[in-house]
């Protein structure tokens, strides 16, 4: 099978995505959004059919959920017990989805005819009329939660096109399948709320405000309102301030604007109160619990339930759970009263939402940044752009307007690397409040594509400065500011540029912003020269000028690079450097003396403009 028969535009890609996101989202039963699931991959991958199939309880069988285009009698068939059996007794009863499940990796059979390794597809492949097939694992969070296989009637070889397509597939349906079950365990909590009343008779107030709250939760989830909207509804509901927090600490969204609380502070947490408080949420029975924490003050801890312990020095931690791990905590600090009942079961269905919540940026955040990596990789190819209009489209589909000039950008880190450092999401943070970069991980580094207009230096260094902060102390960021694209021709030679600029400051003197965009001709030598190269290049023409100036000074070094940059104008120069245009003559008679060279030549001038770049690339230090 050709390529071109595999379609792969970003609009079908989108639209079974969106497809899928809105089945999820309607609360469609499982088995109708794998059914979907089925259709879509039939007519992304060009099967002629499709089954999604999961692993039973005891994970001994896989079973068909959801199908398409496969006959009732197949279905059937494969439904017998002994036909997809996951760890079969020989390769007489095993098959390909089996395999794929067993093993987490994407299983293919060109033939089922001469697939001795698979018995049951003597029996199985005939019943439907398919001569091959590819067989992909649906990796829930923690393992495989089953398989997704494409059947075609006719014998092939599969394209590595082919298998990326259903393997992206495969990561839609296991998150559908995970939202789904998020989905199922929300609305058992929210069943529950029905069993609030008979807990609560201390007093028709107390009822009265749970099922508000109850009411006010289902149509925030309706409405999707975000955290934002969540955490401000509860603490209006609380009288309270109310933070969501990643597992690393960054706060994501907090409430009121007025009157704001924050949580304990780290330090705080490391107390052993605190500590201990946090720690019991790990305890069988209370991964959703809320604890209370003591806040620590400074004449010691603080001990809930004794004299002088108001409630606002305790806060309340809610943790947020996705799929067994703990991705964050909900804080509700300075509260008004100490906690009723209804209140911390609010607040855990409230922590239950957010986890939903926080499942869907997740999967928005990782389909952007797969669609921005592929973008990067078709922008840079060597050989230009294959579909110029299709690349557009696509990324204008992102957000981004390529056919206006852009500067190509580059991050690289040296140095260990904190776990899943949340780069996308602070490089768009950090470029606010200006337009929004393009980017993603390409080759080893992080690539931005800013508009040239207006100038994004500033936008450039508080990317910088923010990536600095967050990663360790021994890890130094790299930003190259490379030459603007006019056109998407000129992408593929604007980052070769900036990675080569890279690649001359980090094998010198890695870190800081380093600004490459109006280079000229000495882009040339940094888009093919080798750092190595280069840096002796620079040194070796420059090596008594510099040994001059360090024993008698005389600003040499700087006097050349303005009058190069002045187009070799003595008065022009003299007028940057505020000196007498015989200072500068004088000056420069002297570089000649020192180089051996003549500035009348303009092969000279040449050599010496392109040891100044890569010298001040590479900050060399003093001795040359």
């Amino acid at each position: 099978m050709s390529v071109s028969r595999v379609p792969t535009s970003l609009r079908s890609w989108m639209s079974a995505v969106s497809e899928i996101a809105r089945a999820v989202n309607a609360a469609e039963p499982l088995e109708a959004v794998l059914t979907r699931v089925a259709q879509q991959a039939c007519g992304l991958v060009g099967f002629e059919f499709c089954a999604v199939m999961v692993a039973d309880a005891a994970r001994e069988h896989l079973r068909v959920a959801g199908w398409y285009g496969l006959s009732a009698e197949y279905v059937a068939l494969v439904s017998d017990g002994g036909s997809l059996l996951i760890d079969p007794s020989g390769p007489d009863l095993d098959t390909p989805a089996a395999r794929a499940f067993r093993e987490g990796r994407t299983v293919a059979v060109a033939d089922v005819g001469v697939a001795p390794n698979f018995g049951r597809l003597r029996r199985l492949a005939p019943a439907q009329g398919y001569q091959a097939l590819l067989a992909a694992p649906l990796r829930g969070s923690s393992e495989v939660v089953g398989v997704i296989v494409g059947y075609s009637v006719s014998a092939r070889e599969f394209e590595a096109a082919e298998r990326e397509l259903i393997e992206l597939l495969a990561e839609q349906v296991a998150l559908a399948t995970e939202t789904a079950r998020l989905r199922t365990a929300q609305q058992d909590v929210i069943s529950e709320l029905s069993l609030v009343n008979d807990e609560l008779q201390r007093g028709r107030a107390v009822l009265e405000w749970a099922e508000r709250q109850h009411h006010e939760l289902m149509r925030l989830v309706l409405e999707e309102v975000g955290l934002a909207g969540l955490v401000t509804a509860l603490a209006a509901a609380l009288g309270a301030s109310v933070t969501v927090e990643d597992a690393a600490g960054r706060v994501l969204a907090c409430a009121p604007e007025l009157g704001y609380c924050p949580p304990p502070d780290a330090a705080a947490r490391r107390r052993r109160p605190a500590r201990d408080a946090l720690g019991a949420q790990d305890a069988p029975g209370r991964r959703y619990s809320v604890a209370l924490v003591p806040i620590v003050a400074a004449a010691g801890p603080i001990v809930a339930g004794v004299p002088g312990a108001g409630p606002s020095e305790v806060a309340w931690a809610a943790p947020v759970v996705l799929g067994g791990e703990l991705v964050g905590r909900l804080w509700v600090s300075a509260p008004p009263a100490a906690p009723e009942p209804v209140q911390l079961r609010v607040v855990e269905r409230f922590a239950l939402v957010v986890a939903l919540e926080l499942l869907q940026q997740r999967h928005l955040v990782e389909v952007h940044r797969q669609l921005s990596g592929d973008l990067l990789g078709d922008l840079f190819r060597a050989d230009g752009p294959a579909r110029p209009r299709a690349l557009l489209d696509r990324a204008s589909a992102l957000g981004h307007d390529l056919s206006r000039p852009h500067v190509v950008a580059l991050l690289t880190l040296d140095g260990p690397l904190p776990p899943a450092p949340p780069l996308p999401e602070l490089i768009r943070a950090a470029a606010e409040p200006g337009p929004r970069p393009l980017s993603g991980l390409y080759d080893g580094g992080y690539v931005l594509l800013l508009p040239a207009e207006p100038d994004p230096g500033d936008a450039l260094r508080r990317v910088l400065s923010q990536v600095a902060q967050a990663v360790s102390p021994h890890t130094t960021p790299t930003l190259v500011a490379g030459p603007v694209a006019g056109d998407l021709a000129d992408y593929a030679r604007a980052y070769r540029v900036a990675r080569g600029a890279a690649a001359l400051r980090r094998a010198s003197h890695p870190g800081g912003l380093v600004d490459v965009r109006e280079l000229g001709l000495s882009a040339l030598l940094l888009e093919t020269g080798a750092p190595d190269a280069l840096r002796r290049f620079a040194r070796n023409l420059l090596r008594t000028v510099v040994a001059h100036e360090q024993r008698r000074g005389g600003d040499l070094l700087v006097t050349l690079r303005t009058w190069l940059a002045t187009g070799c104008s003595t008065a022009a120069a003299a007028e940057v450097l505020v000196v007498h245009p015989n200072t500068v003559s004088y000056r420069l008679g002297r570089i000649e003396q020192l180089v051996g060279r003549s500035l009348r030549d303009a092969e000279v001038r040449l050599e010496l403009q392109l040891a100044l770049t890569v010298r001040e690339i590479v900050r060399l230090d003093q001795t040359g």
